[in-house]
């Protein structure tokens, strides 16, 4: 792991492409937050706690709180939060973690743009069946640039490309 100006840390095979896609982004005026990077097993079980205790007290079964709340978030010990190859990054004049986040120019440059610094978006929003989480446009997954280049010219997820890769 290395740490970014502000305290937090990713993987560093992604530092340098991360950079590199942060500084491009602000030289175009937008101004992008990275609100997850990073996330130790306890953040993760707390996080995954919370949303399932969410459903809970919806009135949802335990089976049925546990089934929905991975939906969202990711079971502790699967996250890929917990690799540091994964950030949040969302518009600083939209910071809720929700789909309108798609409607911001810094997410539409990120889906036009993440692939060339090796970044994914990793649940698109018309591949939830596939991947079994819900869409989140501000969740991207960093797999290089030689693979970026592949999913994106096939417009496919990262299951569908491994599976192809086999």
């Amino acid at each position: 792991l290395v740490s970014l100006n502000n305290g937090q840390v990713v993987d560093r095979r992604i530092y340098k492409d991360l950079m590199e896609m942060l500084q491009t982004t602000k030289k175009e005026g937008l101004n992008l937050l990275i609100c997850s990077f990073y996330r130790t097993q306890k953040k993760q079980e707390y996080l995954y706690k919370n949303k399932v205790n969410q459903y809970l007290n919806q009135g949802y079964s335990k089976t049925e709180a546990l089934d929905k709340a991975v939906f969202w978030v990711a079971r502790p010990k699967t996250s890929e939060h917990q690799l540091g190859l994964t950030i949040d990054i969302v518009s600083m004049k939209n910071q809720r973690l929700d789909p309108s986040q798609e409607k911001t120019a810094e997410q539409q440059w990120l889906i036009k743009n993440s692939w060339k610094y090796g970044f994914i978006l990793r649940y698109p929003i018309n591949k939830n069946s596939i991947t079994k989480v819900g869409y989140e446009p501000w969740h991207y997954r960093y797999v290089g640039k030689v693979h970026t280049k592949r999913i994106n010219e096939l417009g496919i997820c990262l299951e569908e490309y491994v599976k192809m890769n086999k």
